[in-house]
């Protein structure tokens, strides 16, 4: 095993570890014991960027921006899931990025690349049972998760990184389930505003990574060409 492959695996050992415990700390803690807790998550995320690549750190920086503004907007703003204390934990933005750094490690490693077809074919389908599962044995049709369910299948199709997209898909899935069970955080029956019905977690949710990778990446490479054109530009000759 490469030094570059055990890191990854170190890295994803960890961030499972962690999160086994930290969600069921954060079943009954208060909220001083959830700032300790999102104290350690963010020094875990400051540790684990440090030993990255620059280029992976912005990215990383940039979908932990975006996956904040869209917490605030989804969980405070709209309603459409809530936490368990009404409020959005400090340990909710860090561990956004600490799951897209382990999910970029993840399908980095040789032995997932090599099965890469397999993988992605495998993961659609069965994220496709769980959409039809959940429109048609539930009380009420998960309309959510077959809109977002679409969004996958629309990444797995045309986007730049499929297999990125199953891992973040199959890790986003088991997230959602081990929190819901653990009461962390829950989603509205039915969507505020929209009044679309949604499971308890709807079952494409994890769509919701391959889109912010794929807005992330957008930003960040407008944010470089902006700072590399003022740069080009006094380096130039004048001419007159």
């Amino acid at each position: 095993m490469t030094p570059p492959t055990r890191g990854s695996v170190a890295l994803i050992v960890s961030f499972v570890a962690f999160v086994a415990i930290a969600l069921p700390l954060d079943r009954s803690s208060t909220l001083p014991q959830q700032l300790a807790l999102s104290a350690l998550a963010w020094a875990f995320l400051g540790i684990a960027l440090v030993l990255q690549p620059p280029a992976i750190r912005i990215q990383v920086i940039g979908l932990v921006l975006l996956a904040t503004v869209l917490e605030c907007v989804g969980s405070l703003i709209w309603g459409a899931y809530t936490y368990r204390l009404e409020n959005l934990p400090l340990y909710v933005p860090a561990g956004h990025g600490l799951f897209y750094l382990s999910a970029l490690r993840a399908s980095s490693l040789p032995v997932l690349e090599r099965h890469g077809r397999a993988i992605v074919i495998t993961v659609t389908a069965g994220a496709s049972a769980w959409m039809l599962y959940g429109l048609l044995a539930r009380p009420l049709p998960d309309l959510l998760g077959f809109v977002t369910w679409a969004i996958f299948v629309r990444f797995i199709v045309r986007g730049r990184y499929p297999l990125l997209y199953a891992v973040s898909f199959v890790m986003t899935t088991a997230l959602e389930l081990y929190g819901t069970s653990l009461g962390i955080w829950a989603w509205s029956p039915v969507l505020p505003v929209l009044m679309l019905p949604a499971g308890n977690p709807p079952t494409g949710i994890g769509a919701g990574y391959a889109a912010m990778d794929a807005l992330t990446r957008r930003i960040v490479g407008r944010i470089e060409r902006r700072v590399r054109e003022p740069a080009i530009e006094t380096s130039s000759p004048v001419t007159g």
